[in-house]
């Protein structure tokens, strides 16, 4: 795959939203509507990608997904002190699993956002076989 055949000012405009979502979550603005937010901007991205793309689709939803589970990890291993003190119950519990937190999370906000790419994905595809 040809990474430059992607539309990068695309991939930067919405993956804007994990740097967002990074800080936030560490200064724990959005604790009871974080998921809300999420799907929000899932459902609002994947009808961008969908107006804007023609081809390579696929590899845009992952690249921005991937985007933003590790941009929103990285800010929150950065500040992770500060996250810890805004999510007492979900940072302890981090420490408690590892004595190696950053890795964890990077880890798994980079496979959350592998999996929001596909879930950008999906109602894009289907979208387009109703329409055929």
């Amino acid at each position: 795959m040809n990474f430059t055949k992607l539309n990068q000012k695309i991939i930067l405009k919405t993956g804007v939203f994990g740097i967002f979502m990074g800080f936030t979550t560490v200064l724990g603005w959005c604790q009871e509507y974080e998921l809300a937010i999420w799907i929000f901007m899932g459902i609002a991205t994947s009808f961008y990608l969908n107006s804007q793309l023609k081809e390579f689709i696929f590899t845009h939803c992952i690249v921005v997904g991937l985007t933003w589970g590790f941009d929103c990890s990285l800010i929150q291993t950065i500040f992770i002190d500060t996250y810890i003190s805004n999510h007492p119950i979900i940072g302890y519990e981090i420490l408690d699993i590892t004595k190696y937190p950053r890795i964890l999370i990077i880890t798994i906000g980079t496979t959350i956002g592998l999996i929001s790419g596909i879930a950008l994905y999906l109602p894009i595809i289907l979208s387009r076989k109703i329409k055929k």
